[in-house]
């Protein structure tokens, strides 16, 4: 029974471990993929409305398939675009993408030819894709919260058998984690391009990440959220992702040799 229960205790520091590499993710990506602020700052430094003046915005008709093969034609007039338009694109991508009961970040614009739709029919339905996930990874969260809770309860009724052993395992799942994370920054680093591909293939289906990896020079969506954005995004996540990982290892370490003197200093300041 013994041998029984140190099995399970050390299952469940790696699982707990594992959930709060989620939580942190969730961390890392949730509040700065829902920042204004850092899309602006962004859309300013990657010049994105002389972008679209330069690229969409020009007269000319294209042509795109949508999502049943159908050739969908997109006019965009030659009119000159502003920060303003984009501050609005803006916000409806991050409200799209954040509440569930918002069905399309699809707006219009007037323009000296009458009003137009602002993103393709290509760009609204890869975002639906996109959606997804971002509410999917909001419900992780909730859900590796309520099991990482229940599993540090488990923890704490087991510490007296587990407190030896818990910091190294989870020292050892989290350090594995940073160690693959790096890797795969600077694979990022080295060729974003394949890098952003292999990640589009990893998390779609091969329909949907073709779809997601062939949007056209002109399309709105990839002019206001550029490459140079996505790199930006996806370095300051992967920093604070590493940074929190190594963080939280560091104070488990510190817990790990004076966690009993801290406690006690603690208890003595209540019963004083």
């Amino acid at each position: 029974m013994d041998k029984f229960l140190k099995i399970i205790d050390k299952i469940v520091i790696v699982f707990a471990s594992i959930l709060l590499i989620i939580l942190i993710g969730c961390i890392s990506v949730l509040p700065i993929a829902k920042s204004k602020a850092f899309y602006m700052k962004e859309h300013k430094k990657n010049n994105v409305v002389e972008i679209l003046n330069t690229y969409t915005f020009t007269g000319e008709s294209h042509y795109q398939k949508d999502e049943e093969g159908n050739l969908i034609k997109h006019y965009y007039p030659d009119y000159d675009v502003n920060m303003e338009i984009v501050e609005i694109a803006t916000e409806h991508i991050i409200d799209y993408l954040y509440h569930k009961n918002v069905d399309s970040m699809q707006f219009q614009i007037d323009t000296p030819e009458g009003k137009i739709d602002f993103f393709t029919t290509q760009a609204i339905v890869h975002m639906k894709d996109v959606k997804v996930l971002f509410i999917g990874g909001i419900n992780l969260a909730f859900i590796s919260l309520a099991l990482f809770i229940c599993s540090i309860i488990y923890l704490i009724f087991r510490r007296q058998f587990v407190k030896k052993s818990i910091i190294k395992l989870y020292s050892i799942t989290i350090i594995s984690f940073i160690i693959l994370l790096i890797g795969l920054i600077i694979f990022a680093i080295i060729d974003f391009d394949t890098a952003f591909t292999v990640f589009h293939y990893m998390i779609f289906s091969s329909s949907d990440a073709e779809l997601a990896i062939s949007f056209h020079y002109y399309d709105t969506l990839t002019n206001v959220l550029t490459g140079e954005f996505f790199m930006h995004i996806g370095l300051i996540i992967g920093i604070t992702f590493v940074s929190l990982l190594a963080l939280s290892v560091i104070i488990g370490k510190i817990l790990e040799k004076h966690g009993n003197t801290i406690l006690n200093k603690l208890l003595k300041k209540q019963t004083a």
